[in-house]
């Protein structure tokens, strides 16, 4: 409801909408993945030649399964953001419109790097993919927690903290791969592949997702 200014208190926005919206949106990019796999069919490949077939899928396969990991982790960062996140705001919400054009993004990058996964152009594509939506993904924390605008006031800064450290990290770890690609591109294509499956890995946040949106305190309270 409009204030006594005139202006819309986005303040009060509920983060509940944006999180359905993003889970959607995840939800049907990773859906689109599996797609972008040519499937060999009776027509096109007699029995005898499936087996070769099935070869010549296989590095479509192996980003998809790439791909799709990458999108968990994508998410599941963002849904831990979510725990701790009370409020929204315009800016926060056009944030997200930024983080799911780049996830939305990801089925094309994959479709191009499975067709050429040694490419340095279709690697570097998907690697600038990748990156950036890690690093939209630090704003959307570095946004949410700077001077506690839209988290808990009490949230401690030890979960804004590592938080921060493990998506830093992980957009430094693409954009390793990134440059790695332009040189060795098998290299490139095995550090992408190995990124997310680090990522799966507990790590410090994983204690404070049991307790409230305020997280607990650095004494373990």
């Amino acid at each position: 409801m409009p204030d006594g200014s005139g202006s819309e208190r986005f303040d009060a926005l509920k983060p509940s909408r944006v999180a359905a919206l993003c889970d959607g949106v995840f939800a049907i990019a990773m859906t689109i993945l599996v797609l972008n796999i040519t499937v060999p069919s009776p027509r096109t490949v007699p029995p005898e030649q499936l087996p070769g077939a099935l070869r010549h899928i296989a590095p479509q396969v192996l980003v998809y399964v790439m791909s799709f990991i990458n999108l968990g982790v994508l998410w599941v960062g963002q849904h831990n953001q979510y725990h701790f996140i009370v409020r929204a705001d315009r800016w926060f919400l056009w944030i997200n419109i930024g983080y799911l054009l780049l996830i939305s993004f990801v089925p094309l990058a994959t479709a191009l790097l499975g067709y050429y996964p040694l490419e340095r152009l279709a690697l570097f594509v998907y690697g600038v993919n990748l990156l950036g939506a890690t690093l939209v993904l630090a704003l959307h924390w570095q946004y949410a927690t700077a001077g506690g605008r839209l988290v808990a006031r009490r949230l401690s800064p030890k979960v804004v903290q590592l938080a921060h450290r493990r998506i830093v990290g992980t957009a430094g770890a693409f954009f390793t791969a990134l440059l790695l690609s332009l040189l060795v591109p098998v290299a490139g294509l095995a550090l992408f592949l190995v990124v997310p499956f680090v990522n799966v890995l507990p790590f410090g946040v994983d204690p404070h997702l049991r307790h409230g949106p305020e997280g607990r305190d650095q004494d373990g309270g």
